[in-house]
C-alpha cells in the first residue's frame, strides 16, 4: 500500500506541527494534542497529553498563561 497521504494533516500548520512543549519543555515535538486548562487551551506533546490523562502531570496556571513579555513603561521628558 501507498503511504503518500502519511502527514497530509499537520503540513499546512506552522513548522509541520512542531514546537517547544509549554508542559516538558522538550523543543522540536509534534504539538498536536489540545488540553483544557481552566478557560484556556494548550497545545502539548503526546507524551504529556497521556500524564495529564492518567493524573502524572498537571496543568499549572502559569503553564496555561501565554507568554508575554513585560509592558514597557514610557517615560515622557518634558
Amino acid at each position: 500500500m501507498s503511504k503518500a497521504h502519511r502527514g497530509k494533516g499537520i503540513r499546512d500548520q506552522f513548522a509541520r506541527g512542531r514546537g517547544t512543549c509549554p508542559l516538558c519543555g522538550r523543543s522540536n515535538v509534534k504539538i498536536l494534542y489540545e488540553q483544557e486548562a481552566g478557560e484556556v487551551k494548550l497545545k502539548v506533546c503526546k507524551t504529556c497529553r497521556a500524564a495529564v490523562k492518567h493524573g502524572k502531570k498537571a496543568i499549572s496556571a502559569q503553564s496555561a498563561a501565554p507568554a508575554v513579555p513585560p509592558a514597557e513603561t514610557a517615560s515622557t521628558a518634558g
